[in-house]
């Protein structure tokens, strides 16, 4: 178990290294992206990963072990999906930074997929997750997963920058795996599998506020809908993960109620 705990946390924290990469357009991160992207697009990039290291991070620290199990479903899928669309752009772009990613990105998705099947029977924490937490996460499954197919059937604007098609089919994937980690915190309604989403996303609107919010003064008409719709999800998505995660005190980082074990 040590051993596990120094590699989620040393795995989370070379996450947050290459979010850092991507957030500020460094040379070295933006590369291993397959295709040219926009400024806007790279900081939702980095968004992305370091909303996953938080929970691996936490997880490690806490040695809360069961919470990997929604974490490995979602991101298992997610890179899943994200490896075969690459893949198929390479057979029709045969461009070899495709094939480098789809290849990476699914020993990614078999790592992750390890990761739920090892965990699913390892519940720690019988602490259920707040009414409001769960109903609030059932929102968050239609939004994520109707922005994910809109973005996969590449309908333009659904995000309020410029996308290529293949961008918008990767991001699509990754909004489709982020509903699946609230699913399965909505259907396995334990505060262990409710803590890593809220967290993850609450340091994931931390990344993009700004980027996004300073985008307000230079809209364009066919994404101000996008844009205000984004920006209300960062609002309650970060006001909700702060009175959770630190003021209530049943469920912030650090109770003795969250911390226990079975």
């Amino acid at each position: 178990m040590r051993s596990i705990k120094s590699v989620l946390v040393l795995v989370g924290i070379l996450q947050l290294i290459l979010a850092a990469g991507f957030f500020f357009q460094q040379p070295w991160a933006t590369s291993l992206w397959p295709v040219p992207d926009t400024r806007l697009s790279y900081a939702f990039i980095a968004a992305i990963l370091a909303g996953g290291a938080a929970p691996l991070i936490w997880i490690g620290l806490s040695e809360q072990f069961g919470g990997l199990t929604g974490y490995g479903l979602s991101f298992g899928i997610m890179y899943t999906g994200m490896a075969l669309a690459a893949l198929l752009f390479y057979l029709r772009m045969q461009q070899p930074a495709l094939l480098w990613f789809a290849l990476i990105i699914g020993v990614a998705a078999a790592l992750c997929m390890t990761l739920y099947f090892r965990t699913r029977d390892h519940v720690q924490d019988s602490q259920p997750t707040p009414q409001i937490v769960r109903f609030a996460f059932i929102a968050e499954v239609l939004v994520l997963a109707g922005a994910g197919i809109l973005l996969l059937l590449k309908v333009p604007n659904t995000l309020p920058w410029n996308l290529s098609p293949e961008s918008s089919v990767l991001y699509g994937w990754v909004f489709l795996g982020l509903a699946i980690y609230y699913l399965y915190a909505v259907l396995k309604p334990q505060w262990i599998h409710a803590l890593g989403p809220l967290l993850g996303f609450l340091v994931y609107d931390l990344v993009l506020f700004s980027p996004l919010f300073a985008r307000f003064g230079s809209l364009q008409p066919e994404h101000i809908l996008g844009q205000v719709a984004a920006s209300a999800i960062i609002i309650f998505s970060a006001a909700l993960g702060v009175y959770y995660l630190f003021v209530n005190p049943a469920t912030r980082l650090g109770a003795r109620s969250v911390l226990r074990r079975s």
